[in-house]
């Protein structure tokens, strides 16, 4: 779904998993989505192929982080598995890049120390369905960058989301409400 909005949005968009099954499965929801807002009379044809333009599945993460100016990780809601993945974008996206998690309820501050670059770490939250719901968590922690915050709220509004800059605290403000 964040792939998905992204393309929709204008940005090109690259979408990378590890597992090439849950790529392809990933990649058939948006077309099958797309294909859905033709029938409905929501979307149309040529604005599908916009999109699909903009979209594209990449199979190494190497190219996955080359030239990019924005990361958005949705890996399972674990820790170390954040921080390792953190730690090799890190290594391998351009310095400029920002980092972003979709996490729905760890520290953004622990992901972020995973990294040369914490000022550019923040949260991007999410949430399900995306193309659906209008809510995004832009998770900030005491060492971000001030524009990067604005980045991410212009990104936001770009997405056509609307945007709540919450502190990273446990569960962020809408899991704890």
């Amino acid at each position: 779904g964040i792939a998905q909005v992204c393309a929709q949005a204008g940005y090109t968009t690259r979408m990378f998993d590890a597992d090439g099954i849950a790529l392809e499965r990933g990649m058939h929801r948006i077309r099958e989505f797309w294909e859905k807002g033709i029938a409905k009379g929501k979307t149309t044809a040529a604005q599908r192929n916009e999109w699909s333009g903009r979209l594209h599945k990449v199979t190494n993460f190497g190219a996955a982080m080359d030239d990019v100016d924005l990361v958005i990780e949705a890996v399972p809601e674990d820790l170390a598995l954040k921080q390792r993945l953190f730690a090799d974008a890190d290594k391998r996206a351009p310095k400029k890049a920002i980092l972003a998690s979709n996490t729905s309820s760890l520290s953004i501050t622990a992901i972020a120390s995973a990294t040369q670059r914490p000022g550019r770490v923040l949260g991007l939250h999410f949430f399900n369905p995306v193309p659906l719901m209008q809510l995004l968590e832009i998770v900030r922690h005491g060492g971000l960058a001030p524009d990067v915050l604005e980045t991410a709220q212009q990104v936001g509004a770009r997405l056509g989301k609307t945007t709540i800059v919450v502190n990273d605290s446990p569960g962020f403000a809408t899991s704890r409400l």
